[in-house]
């Protein structure tokens, strides 16, 4: 099979980079296109993952957004078209669901936080199949038109997935002048955003 992932934003290479690897492993093909945007393209490059950068995040302008998601898809399906692939994964890019769906490419949509409406109401409706944490629940799905035969869900959360074969450099803590004898806890609080809390639990950006 040959495999197509899109990745829109820094938490994507880490979320597939382990998928990606096992893919690879069973003897299948896999390209990769990124969006600039934060850290994705490095995050990419450090963990040695091939890729084609197309496109930009468009800002926090609901216009800018709209501009910027139309002319990524288009130069989307000019890779697409081209690319003769079986499946296109991605972990909530509408760029890749609507480029895909366009080109009859059956398509992938993963994701862990289901608040994210307007994203979910594209990639979720376009996608073949949605896979998504055990942790929520499918009610909360069903409004993106995610039914029962397009569900899968997995045990646990994404982290757990990709942080199975993590080995931790021990000379960093030192170096930061952490005491590595002491329990630390890091805590990602929820994006504030036009000066409210956009959610309980933090999003990717569409």
């Amino acid at each position: 099979m040959r495999l197509w992932f899109d990745m829109t934003a820094p938490a994507h290479p880490l979320v597939l980079r382990p998928v990606i690897e096992r893919v690879r492993a069973a003897g299948h093909e896999v390209v990769v296109t990124a969006r600039e945007y934060a850290q994705t393209v490095e995050l990419l490059e450090r963990l040695g993952i091939e890729h084609v950068v197309l496109g930009r995040h468009g800002g926090a302008s609901r216009v800018r957004k709209l501009t910027a998601l139309l002319s990524r898809t288009a130069r989307m399906r000019r890779v697409g078209g081209r690319g003769g692939f079986d499946l296109a994964v991605a972990h909530g890019s509408n760029d890749l669901a609507l480029a895909a769906r366009s080109l009859g490419i059956p398509a992938l949509n993963t994701f862990d936080y289901e608040f994210a409406v307007q994203q979910h109401h594209i990639g979720c409706r376009l996608a073949q199949r949605v896979m998504v944490p055990e942790s929520i629940p499918p009610a909360r799905l069903r409004p993106y038109g995610v039914t029962a035969a397009k569900l899968v869900r997995y045990p646990g959360l994404k982290e757990e997935y990709y942080l199975a074969d993590f080995e931790p450099d021990r000379a960093v803590p030192a170096a930061l002048g952490v005491d590595p004898e002491r329990v630390l806890v890091v805590v990602r609080p929820p994006p504030v955003r036009r000066g409210r809390a956009r959610s309980r639990r933090g999003s990717t950006p569409p």
